[in-house]
């Protein structure tokens, strides 16, 4: 065997390593933690399980390519990944988030191939796989029920295949089908796939119209055709929540800018209001804030996202602390280098928080994860720049074993913190309880005259069906989601399960009652101060906290 097939040999050992690693840390009591399924991932379990019944979605739909869920509407792709999942595994939350961390293994391998495509330095590519596997908003996207996460798979896809186009232009088919796929997938890929592709597009633009033209116009036909769904989706009126979540569906209000006004004795129209208190000029002030947010210490590394505790665990941010040296030497070397990927790795990193930007959260581990592959390059590129300026002195294997044994130690607070504090510690932002509350009423529920649940945005009816296996035929006959805002709706009724805004004093005369609410609705005096109700059981969190009360009228 020759030194140089030994050497790739080696490397492929390696590379199924950290893969094997990347799965371990992906599919390990993914069923379990997170410790709850949101009703997105519930109502993506139960239509793939619908989907596979029937051939319709829960409302009776046949094989939609855009799903009606909540009254907001979703790409389906995610969907029909999850069905031969749940046809494999049952309608369970390992079944629902196994094509989310199939996906996320796949992620490791192609930043490997497009590292490999960029440079042909094998050790910069296992550098990126190993800083990837061990990437903790890689591994928290991994682990649940996410579209993005699934979008940003297919986004490297056509990234590699649009490298690999650069020198055999028909991989370029290729290459416009995955990015049109990503439509297919998440609502934000939209804007997120129309910025990579924009990049791309204008760094390697002299090596595009090189390309046979007819090729370039078959690709551009074939995303066209699998796109169309989503563009007739869109002048149907199905993208509201776009509207719902964009800033600029929030102005302020027209008193506080008065008063704001008036504090200065300035008018409302005047030169001076347009040059500093106008609402563009608002909007432009509160999408700079957000935009600078991404690129806090606080998100990147200390807090995560702060705006919503589910996309991050406890005390731990998006990267680990230690990227940040990573991160400097990977800017350092790349403003420095003449390679022509830099023209699209840093423009990606500026523009990749945009879709989080322009939307109403301060920040959003969801929209803007595409940040992590630049973030990803970098540090790989910062890696190999470190372990060359170490090899300048002579305890270099001392400062490397160094290097790494605290980058394990900072990876190790990571696993402490997404598997043994996460359970306990963000367990009502997963919706823990709900699974508890249907395996303790289904089974009595006949017993009772009425069986009444909390209703709650918090969508308790898909739980119903999503943790009873409710035969689809069967409830598409009974489903009727009631409107109550431009991209939000409710169910009333789930067979004989009823879901209600309560009102306790209006139930306390009403005979063998079975009522679910949470203990706001339920505290300690309501039980002690109506003799008519008696309680059956609490719901805890792990915590110790009382999620959910089961009582009974007598």
């Amino acid at each position: 065997m020759t030194p140089l097939r030994l050497k790739f040999m080696k490397i492929k050992l390696f590379l199924v390593v950290i893969l094997f690693i990347s799965a371990i840390l992906r599919l390990w009591n993914l069923g379990g933690n997170p410790p709850g399924l949101t009703p997105d991932e519930a109502a993506l379990g139960y239509n793939a399980y619908s989907i596979l019944k029937t051939g319709r979605d829960e409302y009776g739909q046949i094989l939609p390519v855009v799903f009606k869920s909540f009254g907001d509407y979703k790409p389906g792709l995610y969907v029909y990944l999850t069905v031969p999942s749940v046809a494999i595994f049952g309608l369970t939350e390992f079944a629902v988030r196994f094509p989310s961390a199939l996906s996320g293994i796949l992620i490791i391998l192609l930043i490997y191939k497009i590292i490999t495509l960029l440079t042909a330095h094998y050790r910069t590519s296992i550098a990126a796989a190993i800083i990837a596997a061990l990437n903790p908003w890689l591994i928290t996207f991994s682990r649940g029920a996410w579209e993005a996460n699934i979008t940003l798979t297919l986004t490297l896809v056509g990234i590699y295949f649009f490298l690999r186009a650069l020198k055999e232009p028909f991989f370029m088919i290729y290459s416009s089908s995955f990015f049109s796929l990503t439509l297919l997938t998440y609502q934000g890929a939209k804007f997120s796939t129309a910025i990579v592709v924009a990049i791309f597009v204008l760094a390697y633009f002299k090596d595009l119209i090189k390309l046979p033209k007819k090729t370039l116009g078959i690709a551009g036909l074939v995303g066209l055709l699998i796109s169309l769904p989503i563009i007739f989706s869109i002048f149907q009126g199905k993208a509201g929540r776009l509207e719902v979540f964009t800033i600029f569906s929030y102005p302020r209000p027209l008193i506080y800018t008065q008063n704001f006004l008036d504090e200065g004795q300035e008018k409302l129209g005047s030169p001076v209001y347009y040059l500093f208190h106008s609402e563009t000029f608002n909007y432009a002030r509160g999408i700079m804030g957000r935009w600078f947010n991404h690129f806090s210490g606080k998100f990147l590394f200390f807090e995560g996202d702060y705006a919503s505790p589910r996309h991050s665990p406890p005390n731990m941010g998006v990267l680990l602390n230690l990227e940040l040296i990573l991160l400097i030497l990977g800017f350092v070397y790349l403003v420095n280098s003449k390679e022509k990927f830099k023209w699209f790795i840093l423009p990606w990193l500026l523009l990749a928080p945009l879709p989080a930007v322009l939307s109403r959260d301060q920040v959003n581990a969801v929209r803007s994860i595409n940040m992590v592959v630049p973030l990803i390059l970098i540090s790989a590129f910062g890696t190999i720049y470190l372990f060359e300026m170490l090899g300048r002195f002579k305890l270099k294997t001392l400062f490397c074993v160094v290097f790494c044994l605290f980058y394990i130690l900072n990876f190790v607070y990571f696993l402490d913190s997404y598997f043994i504090h996460q359970p306990l510690h963000n367990a009502k932002y997963w919706y823990y309880g709900y699974k508890q509350v249907v395996n303790k009423v289904w089974l009595v529920r006949d017993n009772y005259k009425k069986t009444v649940i909390q209703q709650s945005y918090n969508q308790p009816y898909i739980y119903f069906l999503f943790y009873t296996r409710f035969d689809p035929a069967r409830y598409q006959k009974q489903a009727n989601l009631v409107l109550s805002g431009p991209d939000v709706g409710l169910v009333d009724y789930v067979d004989n399960v009823e879901f209600k805004n309560l009102n306790l004093p209006d139930l306390r005369n009403q005979n063998n009652y079975l009522i679910v609410a949470d203990y706001a609705k339920i505290p300690d005096e309501v039980i002690k101060g109506i003799p008519e109700f008696r309680l059956l059981e609490d719901i805890d969190y792990r915590s110790g906290d009382v999620a959910f009360r089961i009582i009974e009228t007598k």
